[in-house]
């Protein structure tokens, strides 16, 4: 289509609004609420146009643009009417140095003390030089205000963790409201009030944390003003320069850009225009990323253990210490544990160090079975040829969606903001999980199994849906036998071992029949390792719905190590076999690069731990080697996707961190070997595409599709007793709130209000009968061990059940099994 604004003829594509077409087009038209990523609200009306032939003005912002149509945006009458309506905004903002005529000649003398308890103009204002409301003020060359200022002598609320709120500044845009609404779906915050009196705020005035904020940070990053203020930088100076990273702190892979100040980390915002992100980030990502990097526990020296002490060394004498001692061993008397969230590069010189320098077959990972892992199993052993690549855009739009095994919402936030934009589409949600999670209310059906029932449900929904006729796969190898598999499976007593009535089940049958459903299965449904009936049960029902079944990995590089398991290039052993060997003496050295559960009394004549954080584990070890973190060296990530993205450093190592790849190349060149001749990470690029195949075409997601056949189902659900020893079922989960050996609630007091990894969830019903207050320290037991912890009295857990999270230094896989356990006061 073709228009005309302010005589300029444009061309445009598409539905878009007059105000999306004029910034395309470099025309200027001033706007406080409305933002790129939110929809129109015609909220502040300082973006009114004339349209030729029609009366009175219009909102530029909520009006589409239409062929032939000529739009005019700046006239006198709108320059009178715009300054009108910014100074009736003004009259309840502080506006002392926005409308000051010696504003231009106070920068150089200006005072930068913002510490004071009442904002009166820009320069007490954290904000200065980064506001919205500056800039617009600048456009519409605002001087004076003509209607009496009032100040709202507001509370600046500062009860929760990371960011204050100062609704003194607020000019009502509502642009936090529609972020946290519409494009997060936690609608923790609202409009209070009408009229005068109306404000931002939370139902009943609660706290954020109470109203069950996220903490994504998304409303401080659209706030034109001051009134939602970070904390970390609200005393710092302005950025002199940005750079992008990639998060490590899950497996989404988001884009951030990183403030910078005399090469110093600020802060980190998401990148508006990141692949994976766009614009959008997690608590994790946007509060955390400066104190990881910047952690007082970060190891600055190489260190080795004399007389009972560690001591800083030089680079050298570390190194040549280490080579020495691996030498007295033979290789398999050597175990060596790699991490999922080191790069590619990294991870690559490390299988490359143990095969050809250690010469070790003990190479493990410091994370258990994931449902990736679960799937290639099933790929292995009957042949089938599943997709493990997908495009996050593409469950947006999906008809319907079953989440299983994971809150999506914590685990990989990016998928679940796909998952919202598809509810909001018109897609039904269903829901299987023992507690209730982020993805419960958004639900067409939420199916609260009992813990560990999930591979009896599949079933029982795939026997409904045989029942029903009409279902895929029938001509495919397999189908039959499982069939036939089915037959001898109760319905009425599968529901009393499941919890879920034969109702529900046929609701959420009518539900995945509607069409080619998306099944998102995550960790909660890989307990164990080896063979995993949960995931074999998925797979079947997925065929028969002639839908997808996407498994999700775990850390930041899960898929990186998962790819170069599937091409051969990599075999690893199971954590928990390492440590057996380490037991039984059959190991004596132990070389770890990731966090691993090394109990006491676990002895071993050499500990080498190779971290970037000082921690139990290290302060064991012989020898410790420091090494950077994602920001401060260059590398490779592949996402849960599938996509591979690369990212570079963004500040100078801290101390005398080195690169883990460096490291190992500068061991293996003590031990003689010539290969490891490696300056830069970009050297090791060549190599790492020959072990990974599937990275030659980096930044994309593949979704090629394999073979389909049904795998056979044995398993029969035997249920998990419990009795008067240990009352309750303990449905656990692997902590993700960690990076490498750093606990993050344990290291960052906001991020612990929000998520605290020692929190033993349980119903407020069984916490009276028990007379536990919430935070009280417990003990929770079970016959395989024990782990203390806090009480988190929620109604998010059922009567009879306790939910737990396991960090991989507290325990091995047997800890994700569902438990009988009970639950004692203890500190």
């Amino acid at each position: 289509m073709k228009l005309t604004i302010d005589g300029k003829k444009i061309e445009a594509e598409g539905k878009k609004s007059i105000l999306d077409v004029a910034r395309e087009n470099d025309i200027n038209i001033p706007a406080l609420c409305d933002h790129p990523i939110l929809g129109p609200f015609s909220g502040c009306r300082l973006c009114i146009v004339e349209i030729q032939g029609r009366r009175g003005f219009a909102p530029s912002c909520s009006t589409y643009a239409e062929d032939g149509m000529e739009v005019k945006s700046d006239t006198p009458q709108l320059r009178k009417t715009r300054k009108e309506i910014l100074g009736l905004i003004l009259t309840e903002h502080p506006d002392a140095c926005l409308i000051c005529t010696e504003k231009q000649s106070c920068d150089e003398f200006k005072s930068t003390i913002r510490k004071v308890g009442e904002v009166t103009g820009c320069v007490l204002c954290s904000n200065n030089g980064r506001c919205d409301l500056q800039d617009v003020v600048e456009a519409v060359q605002i001087d004076k205000v003509d209607f009496p200022s009032v100040y709202r002598d507001l509370e600046v609320k500062k009860n929760d963790p990371f960011f204050d709120r100062n609704y003194n500044l607020c000019i009502l845009c509502g642009r936090c409201v529609r972020v946290c609404h519409e494009l997060r779906g936690a609608s923790t915050v609202h409009f209070v009030d009408r009229g005068p009196e109306a404000v931002i705020g939370t139902a009943l005035d609660r706290t954020l944390h109470e109203s069950g904020c996220q903490f994504c940070g998304a409303c401080v990053d659209v706030c034109p003003t001051g009134a939602l203020t970070e904390r970390a930088v609200k005393y710092e100076p302005l950025p002199d320069g940005t750079a992008k990273i990639l998060c490590p702190l899950c497996g989404m892979g988001c884009e951030l850009d990183v403030m910078l100040s005399n090469g110093r980390m600020l802060s980190a915002k998401p990148a508006e225009k990141g692949t994976v992100n766009q614009g959008q980030a997690c608590v994790k990502g946007r509060f955390l990323i400066k104190d990881v990097v910047i952690s007082p526990r970060r190891i600055l020296q190489p260190m080795i253990r004399r007389r009972k002490e560690l001591e800083e060394v030089s680079w050298e004498e570390a190194l040549d210490f280490v080579a020495q001692k691996i030498k007295t061993y033979k290789g398999n008397e050597i175990g060596f544990i790699t991490s999922p969230q080191l790069s590619c590069e990294d991870n690559v010189v490390a299988e490359k160090f143990a095969q050809e320098v250690v010469k070790t077959r003990n190479v493990g990972m410091s994370t258990g079975f994931t449902p990736l892992d679960s799937l290639w199993h099933l790929e292995q052993k009957n042949g089938i040829s599943p997709s493990f690549h997908f495009n996050k855009e593409d469950i947006a739009r999906a008809k319907v969606i079953f989440l299983t095994g994971t809150d999506l919402a914590l685990s990989h936030p990016m998928l679940w903001l796909e998952v919202l934009k598809a509810v909001r589409n018109g897609a039904r949600l269903l829901v299987a999980s023992p507690f209730e999670i982020a993805g419960s209310r958004y639900a067409s059906s939420w199916l609260p199994i009992k813990p560990g029932s999930e591979d009896l449900l599949y079933r029982c929904l795939s026997k409904m849906i045989l029942k029903e006729g009409e279902v895929g796969g029938h001509d495919l190898e397999g189908y039959e036998s499982f069939r036939r598999s089915l037959e001898k499976l109760n319905l009425s007593e599968a529901a009393e071992v499941t919890g879920i009535d034969e109702k529900s089940l046929r609701r959420a049958t009518e539900m995945l029949m509607r069409g080619k459903p998306y099944f998102i299965a995550g960790m909660g449904l890989t307990p164990s390792s080896g063979e995993n009936k949960n995931i074999a049960s998925l797979w079947n029902l997925s065929l028969l719905c002639k839908g997808k079944l996407i498994p999700l990995g775990l850390e930041n590089n899960q898929r990186c190590i998962f790819e170069m398991q599937r091409n051969n290039s990599r075999k690893t052993k199971l954590l928990s076999q390492i440590l057996q060997a380490v037991r039984e003496g059959q190991i004596k050295a132990l070389y770890t690069i990731g966090p691993i559960p090394l109990d006491k009394k676990i002895k071993t004549e050499l500990l080498i731990v190779q971290d970037s954080y000082l921690s139990g584990i290290a302060e064991r070890a012989d020898v410790v080697l420091p090494a950077t973190t994602f920001a401060e060296t260059d590398g490779t990530f592949v996402n849960v996707e599938g996509r591979t993205q690369s990212y570079s450093r963004v500040i100078q190592p801290i101390g005398e961190s080195k690169p883990d790849w460096w490291i190992l190349s500068q061991l293996a060149k003590k031990r003689g070997k010539k290969n490891f001749a490696y300056k830069k990470s970009q050297d090791i690029l060549k190599e790492m595409k020959k072990r990974i195949p599937s990275l030659k075409k980096p930044s994309s997601a593949h979704t090629k599709r394999g073979k389909q056949k049904f795998v056979p189902l044995r398993a029969r659900y035997h249920g998990t007793k419990i009795g008067k020893k240990f009352p309750f079922i303990l449905s656990s989960d692997y902590s993700l709130d960690t990076y490498r050996n750093l606990v993050l609630s344990s290291e960052i007091k906001g991020f612990e209000m929000v998520r605290n990894a020692r929190w033993i969830m349980i119903n407020p019903e069984d916490a009276k009968t028990l007379k536990l207050e919430e935070g009280e320290g417990i003990i929770m037991e079970s016959s395989v061990g024990k782990k203390k912890g806090v009480a988190k009295i929620t109604e998010a857990v059922p009567q009879g059940t306790v939910r737990a999270s396991f960090l991989w230094i507290e325990g091995t896989e047997e800890a994700f099994n569902p438990l009988p356990v009970r639950i004692k006061r203890g500190k």
